[in-house]
């Protein structure tokens, strides 16, 4: 049976096995998931094959390339060779579409064998402990990465580790719109809008430029690059921690000593879908490890709520499993964004502990409007959300105790609730 792929010339590398990653990456309209798309799909009819498809954070099943692939196989007239189902797609030959959020299902992840290839989607969102999870999983002698993205802070650790530090056994290919002889015509208004409207975000959005300005970010221009550097936890100074806490959502921890003058973010961690007893775990084997003790624990307001099931806030559960928060007073997003920004700069952050956490602070940014082609006045609920509210929370808590300290008053006076 003769398979036609409509996929351009720069797409036919992904063909090769001799390469261990191929990556594509570029602005809006180059075709980049449909072609990989159309790729996977004939791998996948031409003989058995097992092939992972993640991206950073997949809260259902509509939120991966499921669909995308689904459509594919109809339109390449594969129907009777695939079962499509509602969470995976089995070829009649045993090849087998799995889906997957890697955060989400690290351990899951962690343990699958016979990978023959992964396909990261919105790879740029990909973290760096991602990436360490992914990397050794996918072993399979032959084995290959897929990758694409639209690139955005040239910092970002897919960027870094595939465009910028380009690994051995890897084929790496920008694709923009003007490579697409398939580009469609209500996209090219669009583009056209946006590039008299701004010329910047035109370059970043349709010609995949990575966002050198900062446009949008709220944090980006303050991360002192010079203060990112390899240390150890000093053993006998007491290690803060500050929560973003979800319930469905993610959480996530910002660990910090001060020593001195110094502030030192020493690590971050973040876990979805687990409950507070596998954060305290994982509190007390980050304590093992590290010869830490820890100091005091802080999280948001409305860590004092009561849940409808049990009639017990988190505040009154956190206690009874060991671990005593301070709560954070409330103030609004953008009161803990200024604070943030006033914190930054005297900040020092590990390098390799926090490399997850300082991509989320650098790609935190306005929610922006496509359409009217301007950023909204309000941030972009996504993956590196949860980080940027747990850093706000450690701003506002690290700022008040300060002003309590200078003027001589015990914490509990002025705004904590102690546990």
């Amino acid at each position: 049976m003769k398979i036609d792929l409509k996929i351009t010339k720069q797409f036919k590398p992904f063909l090769d096995p001799q390469y261990r990653y191929l990556v594509s990456y570029g602005g809006r309209g180059g075709a980049k998931s449909w072609s990989i798309a159309q790729i996977l799909v004939l791998r996948a009819f031409q003989k058995p094959t097992r092939i992972l498809c993640v991206r950073e954070v997949q809260r259902s099943i509509s939120e991966s390339v499921l669909q995308l692939l689904a459509d594919t196989i109809e339109r390449m007239g594969l129907r009777d060779y695939f079962d499509v189902q509602k969470t995976q797609i089995i070829g009649t030959n045993g090849s087998r579409f799995i889906f997957e959020g890697v955060k989400s299902n690290i351990s899951k992840v962690k343990s699958m064998e016979g990978i023959d290839i992964c396909f990261c989607e919105e790879a740029d969102q990909l973290s760096y402990s991602s990436w360490m999870t992914l990397i050794p999983t996918v072993r399979k002698e032959g084995s290959q990465f897929m990758i694409s993205f639209n690139p955005n802070d040239e910092m970002d650790d897919t960027y870094q580790r595939f465009v910028v530090n380009t690994p051995p056994q890897t084929y790496v290919v920008k694709t923009n719109w003007s490579e697409n002889p398939w580009f469609p015509k209500e996209l090219n208004k669009e583009r056209l809008y946006l590039k008299e409207k701004n010329t910047d975000l035109y370059n970043h959005i349709w010609e995949g430029e990575v966002l050198s300005n900062r446009d949008g970010a709220y944090f980006a221009k303050f991360i002192p690059q010079d203060q990112i550097m390899d240390f150890a936890v000093e053993p006998n100074i007491p290690v803060d921690t500050y929560w973003d806490l979800g319930i469905s959502d993610s959480t996530a921890i910002f660990l910090v000593q001060q020593i001195g003058m110094e502030i030192r973010v020493v690590d971050c961690y973040e876990n979805q879908g687990e409950g507070l007893q596998f954060y305290i775990n994982w509190l007390h084997d980050w304590r093992t490890k590290n010869s830490a003790v820890f100091g005091d624990h802080y999280a948001p307001h409305d860590i004092q709520v009561r849940e409808l099931g049990t009639g017990k806030s988190r505040l009154e559960t956190a206690r009874k499993l060991g671990i005593h928060f301070r709560v954070v007073r409330r103030l609004s997003i953008e009161d803990g964004i200024h604070a943030a920004r006033a914190i930054l700069p005297k900040c020092y952050f590990e390098k390799t502990n926090t490399k997850d956490g300082l991509q989320a602070l650098r790609r935190y940014r306005k929610e922006f409007d496509e359409k009217k082609g301007i950023y909204k006045p309000h941030p972009l609920h996504d993956w590196s959300s949860h980080y940027a509210d747990a850093f706000r929370y450690f701003a506002i808590a690290f700022r008040d105790r300060s002003k309590q300290q200078r003027i001589g008053q015990p914490q509990a006076n002025i705004s904590w609730l102690t546990a």
